[in-house]
C-alpha cells in the first residue's frame, strides 16, 4: 500500500553504468488532467524545464533527488537509462516508483538539448560511458517543453489524418479508419514556450484541436 502524500507529481530521469548516475532531466508529471481525457491518477503527461522554474525549493529537491538516483542505482545495479517517479512536497521528493527503462518524459530531453536519448543508453550499456554534463541545470529558465497524451473521451472512428504526419508537434498518429474505445490513447501532443503556465495552455490548445477534428470527422461520417 502507498501512502497518499500530498504534492506535486514529478519524475527524474538519468543514466547510469558501473554504479554511477548522472540525471538527464526533470519533469512535473500531469495527472489525471481532463483537458487531455483523463482522470484518477492517470498519466497525461510531461512538463520538462530547469528545476528552478519546475518548484519553489528547486536546487534543494533536486539534490535529495539526486542522493535517491545514488543510492538506487548503486543498490539495484542499474545500467542504461532509467526514471524515478516522485511526488514533490516541499524541498522533499517522496519516491514512489523505480522505472528501470525508457520513461515517457526522456522525448522531452532530446527536445530540450538536441540529443539522442537512445545514444547515450546504448553508450552506457555497451561502453559504460555517461553523459560528462549536468544536463538537469543546462536547461535555460525560459526553455519549457511539454508533451501530452490525448485519450478519446467517447469511441470514435479516425479520418483522414494525414494531415497530421507533416505536425512535428503530434505523434503517435493513428491510421485513417482505426476505431478507438472511449479511455484509450489518441495521440501525443507537443509544445515549447517560455514559462510552464504557458506550455500547459499551449499543449491545451492542442489538445482542443484533436478533440475539434474528431468532432468534424463524427459530423461529416453521420
Amino acid at each position: 500500500l502507498q501512502e497518499r502524500i500530498d504534492g506535486i507529481p514529478a519524475s527524474i530521469v538519468f543514466a547510469a553504468a558501473g554504479g554511477r548516475a548522472v540525471p538527464l532531466g526533470v519533469s512535473h508529471q500531469l495527472i489525471g488532467d481532463p483537458e487531455f481525457g483523463g482522470s484518477g491518477f492517470r498519466y497525461c503527461g510531461s512538463i520538462l524545464a530547469n528545476p528552478d522554474v519546475l518548484f519553489e525549493s528547486g536546487a534543494a529537491l533536486i539534490e535529495r533527488a539526486r542522493a535517491i538516483v545514488d543510492v538506487v542505482t548503486r543498490e539495484y545495479g542499474l545500467i542504461g537509462v532509467n526514471g524515478i517517479d516522485f511526488i514533490a512536497r516541499d524541498d522533499l521528493p517522496f519516491p514512489i516508483e523505480v522505472n528501470p527503462r525508457w520513461c515517457s518524459s526522456m522525448e522531452l530531453v532530446e527536445r530540450a538539448h538536441e540529443r539522442s536519448v537512445f545514444a547515450i543508453h546504448a553508450r552506457a550499456c555497451d561502453q559504460s560511458v555517461l553523459p560528462g554534463d549536468d544536463l538537469v541545470g543546462a536547461v535555460p529558465r525560459d526553455v519549457v517543453t511539454g508533451k501530452a497524451i490525448v485519450y478519446a473521451r467517447s469511441s470514435v472512428m479516425i479520418g483522414d489524418t494525414r494531415g497530421w504526419l507533416g505536425d512535428s508537434d503530434i505523434r503517435d498518429v493513428p491510421h485513417p479508419g482505426e476505431r478507438i474505445p472511449r479511455g484509450a490513447p489518441i495521440c501525443t501532443v507537443f509544445a515549447g514556450a517560455s514559462d510552464v503556465a504557458a506550455c500547459r495552455a499551449a499543449l491545451t490548445m492542442r489538445a482542443r484541436e484533436i478533440y475539434a477534428c474528431l468532432e468534424r470527422w463524427r459530423q461529416e461520417a453521420a
